[in-house]
């Protein structure tokens, strides 16, 4: 990334926030909650877990390699401890709150009906989910798409199409953006018709890339809303800071 580069700019009628590595750096939290988990069942290789898994459902990853473990009820409360157990090796994703809360003021002052027009679509449990926002003082949203909603995890698209039809933006002409760490997540998003920022908080811009992002940053601090037009109902955002970006985000600036 360059100072001298131009700003990457989009228009969308709504956004689409993954939570683990998205909103909170939770990393270091789940990577400690699988070697916990590995302590007492040899057949489970933790680090293989943490390097191959991140985006997917718990329950996706345990009925894989500890099916015996496979109990939903047992999964979740496992999972919403986490935040309580291993809390302290997570934090937010620079940026990621003040982008969050400035979706949902544009949506409650300038939109014609005062909804929001963004939403939570995590692999994450309710349980879970609902810690982490509370640690990063974000209201849980209206459209709130948790693994529990969904009967099929990411990559599979039914968390965000879900979350694109909740918000009333189903239809193929609507534009949504997706924000995105994980190459599960990206290619969700990308088969349920959105646009993709993906954040390197998990890996390397090369890998994000070629994931299918159309749009590649370190974290999110280098966003911001510019306007919202209320004839078209799209939110203008700039990113000022990107280690790539497609030239058709590039080309609306001239």
């Amino acid at each position: 990334m360059t100072k001298e580069q131009q700003p990457a700019v989009f228009y969308v009628n709504a956004a689409l926030f993954d939570c683990d590595g998205t909103l909170v750096n939770s990393t270091g939290a789940i990577s400690e909650f699988w070697r916990e988990f590995g302590k007492t069942r040899p057949h489970v290789d933790p680090e293989e877990i943490i390097k191959t898994s991140h985006g997917c459902r718990t329950f996706d990853v345990i009925k894989k390699w500890s099916p015996e473990d496979a109990i939903p009820e047992q999964v979740t409360q496992w999972e919403g401890d986490i935040p309580d157990s291993f809390g302290h090796h997570a934090k937010a994703i620079p940026g990621a709150v003040e982008l969050v809360k400035s979706f949902d003021k544009y949506s409650k002052n300038e939109t014609h009906d005062g909804e929001q027009k963004w939403a939570i679509v995590t692999s994450g449990t309710l349980p879970l989910a609902t810690k982490w926002l509370r640690l990063l003082t974000i209201e849980k949203p209206d459209c709130f798409i948790t693994a529990e909603k969904v009967t099929k995890g990411k990559p599979h698209p039914q968390g965000y199409q879900t979350a694109r039809e909740t918000l009333g933006f189903g239809a193929n002409h609507a534009k949504v953006v997706v924000f995105e760490d994980a190459p599960a997540g990206i290619t969700a998003g990308k088969e349920a018709g959105a646009m993709i920022v993906g954040i390197c908080s998990t890996y390397d811009p090369e890998k994000v890339k070629n994931a299918g992002a159309d749009i590649v940053v370190k974290d999110l601090t280098s966003f911001h809303i510019e306007s919202f037009d209320k004839e078209t109902q799209e939110f203008k955002v700039v990113v000022d800071d990107y280690f790539y970006a497609d030239p058709q985000y590039l080309e609306s600036t001239a």
